[in-house]
């Protein structure tokens, strides 16, 4: 596992905690709130230094972030001084920014992160490349000559028969034409070329959509059982799966990608969100914990800790493609979560202003007090949770 795609999600998942309490910040300042602390973590603190009236610091345990609000506690004594500059005593809609630039800044991160990706690194199209990504040790319960044969995840195919080729169709024809025989291949690796031979393996394929079906197979220098029948073919095949050609944009098809991009995570976490309760109050989390072995995908909610494996293993293989799409997905996802109408979370208090504005009759905040902590508790108690699982079940890392 790769310690520095661990350090990369824990710190990524830190920078959007400090851009999100951020959000509160630079709106609590426009509009005159009195904001007396901007902490990152809570419980107690390690380090802080005060400007002008906050107090600005790290606590000991990085579980989230707050931007401390004059008035926002109902049990909170307000100096006179304070009055007009506190939570209570600004107008409905400077609340109500207030409360959303936290999660807003989640949907600004993800969108700069995809638009940078997307103008970089670059995202996968539908086209396969001359690249390895994967080798399959067995197809169809046969052994492929591919493992052992000296093939690479990473390698670029650059010339099969001593014929130079850009495209993974002619690859395939490759292969195809010359079952049961020595086939040679050139690759490139780290900048050198290098030659291999192997033999390759014969099967029997049919022909599905735009694909070929391997439907039966026999191990390389053996000669096939029966002939093919109606539309099947004898061909050969080797035991490799292209990577995808990765396509990098200019700078306004990247922001357009970015944008269809973020919409998609968005949808996925909503959907992310109702699994994760359907797993709660179904039983699933129950049958997850009662469980043994790795869980597989979908088998109990992940947390940070199964999280951050996921991202050393994606690092580790050089999927870093794989690594963005987690942090970003994370980042939405809480980004999300943030939005439930439920105290104390800023949906909460958002709920509570909208109530406010129907009603037209002001809510004591102090009633909600219980709700809030009845939705602390059962939120420490999923995190310990899926804690556990996290550790005494990690999940198999799905690729």
């Amino acid at each position: 596992m790769n310690s520095v795609g661990i350090l990369v999600f824990v710190f990524a998942i830190l920078f959007v905690i400090m851009v999100h309490e951020s959000g509160h910040f630079l709106v609590a300042k426009l509009f005159g709130f009195k904001a007396t602390k901007f902490f990152l973590g809570f419980g107690p603190t390690v380090w802080s230094f005060r400007k002008g009236e906050t107090e600005y610091g790290v606590k000991l345990l990085p579980l989230g972030g707050f931007v401390k609000i004059i008035g926002m506690s109902p049990y909170e004594e307000i100096p006179p001084e304070d009055e007009a500059r506190s939570y209570a005593n600004k107008p409905r809609w400077q609340r109500a920014l207030l409360l959303v630039a936290g999660s807003a800044t989640h949907w600004v991160v993800a969108f700069l992160i995809l638009a940078a990706t997307s103008m970089t690194l670059g995202f996968p199209t539908e086209e396969p490349s001359t690249e390895i990504g994967r080798i399959e040790p067995s197809i169809v319960g046969v052994e492929t000559a591919a493992a052992d044969a000296g093939f690479e995840p990473g390698d670029t195919i650059v010339a099969v028969g001593g014929q130079e080729v850009d495209e993974w169709g002619e690859v395939v024809a490759y292969i195809q034409d010359h079952g049961g025989e020595t086939g040679t291949f050139a690759v490139e690796r780290d900048g050198e070329r290098l030659e291999i031979e192997v033999l390759l393996g014969q099967g029997i394929f049919e022909p599905v959509g735009e694909f070929d079906n391997l439907k039966e197979a026999v191990p390389p220098g053996e000669e096939l059982s029966r002939e093919p029948r109606g539309d099947e073919f004898a061909a050969g095949f080797l035991g490799v799966s292209p990577a995808p050609r990765y396509e990098q944009l200019s700078l306004f098809p990247a922001l357009a990608d970015a944008g269809d991009k973020t919409a998609e995570l968005t949808v996925l976490s909503v959907r992310g969100i109702g699994q994760v309760f359907g797993m709660v109050f179904g039983g699933d989390l129950w049958d997850a914990l009662s469980g043994e072995g790795n869980r597989e995908p979908g088998e109990g909610p992940l947390g940070i800790v199964g999280a951050s494996r996921i991202a050393g293993e994606s690092a580790s293989l050089g999927n870093f493609i794989d690594l963005i799409g987690l942090i970003v997905g994370f980042t939405v996802f809480v980004g999300l979560m943030n939005l439930l109408p439920l105290p104390p979370l800023d949906g909460g208090h958002l709920a509570v202003l909208a109530w406010e504005k129907v009603t037209g009759k002001p809510v004591d905040v102090r009633k909600l007090v219980p709700i809030a902590a009845a939705v602390i508790s059962f939120f420490v108690i999923l995190f310990i949770a899926v804690l556990y699982l996290d550790l005494a079940r990690p999940i198999k890392v799905p690729f």
